[in-house]
């Protein structure tokens, strides 16, 4: 590993668990403080907006502007917003629609952010690097899901959950540091437009990655997939195992914690066994049934009733996110032009978080009216459904 992209990832596995405690002291604050399913997978859906709206653009200033100074920026600029929660809450100047303003910016910086670092990989490493690569990167999130969930418990129990945000700002400010202390200086392929035709360069890059993805059918693809299975899954897999722990478990902030380190430790298991035993399996086949498996692992949570249970499904289901995670940005690499790598990140970014905004809401408003097991039950088969078009589409199936 060279010492950019180890900066790289300890500042990413640092501001990710960072991420993690933000995400568990969101939802419990927001169960705490209006005790609603509905209101708190609102709020949470206010965290993945920002790419739903600005996703196009962003990933065109992401092609146009130096990407490690935007990345700098951006840390920066969370690490403040994020520090004002727990400082108007102590206030008593905190509502609801407040939070969710704020946690609707912090994503807004994290648009820009994401595919910026996606980017910037292929000048880190040779192309024979890159699933590698890409793989480390997925473990910093993946350690972050490992270690942030028991760090946010054993906080909850030192400082109580509004203190989760603090330690959260803190994690971008070390994010930063390790950015700043990279050597890389990035070679862009194209001159960067004039300030003051920053606007008009944005909307005209933005509608050429358009053309990009309805020339090239394999994105299309790709893009079709993510946004469909991240609709089904994300928002039970997000804001519904809390729902569920609450509901059906009668378990508290504590065990979801304990929850998300199983999550967490599987898929670093997942990202193991993909990298010493699926090397040589082509990226579109590994994601084909990373999609197959990620809906069909959750169908056991209809019969999930004590904890442990819900710890080994869990586990099981987590194993096969790195078949999704790893050979998808891999694929981008390799089919994409650097040039493009921006604003083809962007509309990924757009169809997780944009589609994870939506799925988050409608989690919320089902789970009050039929249960989140019935819910389980749908996601299952409806995601599972999602990995057809990788089997169907050949220039899809022998993509590199």
């Amino acid at each position: 590993m060279n010492r950019d992209l180890r900066l790289l990832w300890l500042g990413q596995t640092i501001s990710q668990m960072g991420d993690a405690v933000f995400e568990i002291g969101l939802l419990w604050l927001m169960l705490e403080i209006t005790g609603s399913a509905t209101l708190t997978g609102l709020v949470a859906m206010s965290a993945y907006l920002p790419a739903l709206l600005f996703a196009l653009p962003a990933g065109s200033l992401v092609d146009q502007l130096n990407r490690r100074r935007l990345m700098l920026t951006t840390d920066v600029l969370r690490a403040a917003l994020v520090m004002l929660i727990p400082l108007l809450y102590h206030m008593d100047s905190l509502p609801v629609l407040g939070l969710g303003a704020l946690t609707f910016s912090v994503a807004m910086c994290s648009t820009l952010f994401n595919p910026a670092r996606d980017a910037l990989l292929p000048s880190l490493v040779p192309t024979t690097q890159l699933r590698r690569a890409n793989s480390l990167i997925q473990t910093s999130w993946q350690l972050a899901l490992l270690f942030g969930p028991a760090l946010g418990a054993w906080l909850i129990r030192l400082v109580g959950v509004i203190h989760l945000f603090t330690v959260d700002a803190v994690s971008y400010l070390a994010s930063f540091l390790f950015m700043w202390r990279m050597r890389h200086r990035e070679v862009h392929p194209e001159k960067r437009p004039d300030m003051r035709d920053t606007l008009r360069s944005t909307l005209r890059s933005a509608l050429e990655g358009l053309r990009l993805m309805h020339k090239d059918r394999r994105l299309r693809v790709l893009l079709l997939i993510t946004a469909a299975d991240n609709l089904f899954i994300m928002g039970p897999a997000t804001v519904g195992i809390p729902i569920f722990i609450r509901d059906e478990l009668g378990g508290g902030a504590q065990q979801y914690a304990l929850i998300m380190t199983a999550f967490a430790l599987g898929m670093l298991i997942g990202t193991f066994l993909l990298n010493t035993f699926a090397r040589k399996l082509r990226n579109s086949r590994l994601l084909a049934w990373g999609i197959v498996l990620d809906g069909l692992t959750f169908l056991p949570m209809l019969w999930t009733h004590r904890l442990p249970m819900m710890y080994a499904v869990i586990l099981v289901h987590s194993l096969v996110i790195p078949w999704i995670t790893i050979p998808r940005p891999t694929l981008v690499h390799l089919i994409v032009e650097p040039k493009y790598h921006g604003r083809v990140f962007a509309l990924i970014n757009l169809c997780v978080t944009g589609l994870t905004a939506l799925s988050l809401g409608l989690t919320g408003l089902l789970a009050d009216w039929i249960g989140m097991p019935r819910i389980y039950a749908g996601i299952a088969i409806a995601a599972a459904l999602c990995g057809i078009p990788c089997w169907l589409v050949r220039e899809f199936r022998q993509a590199p």
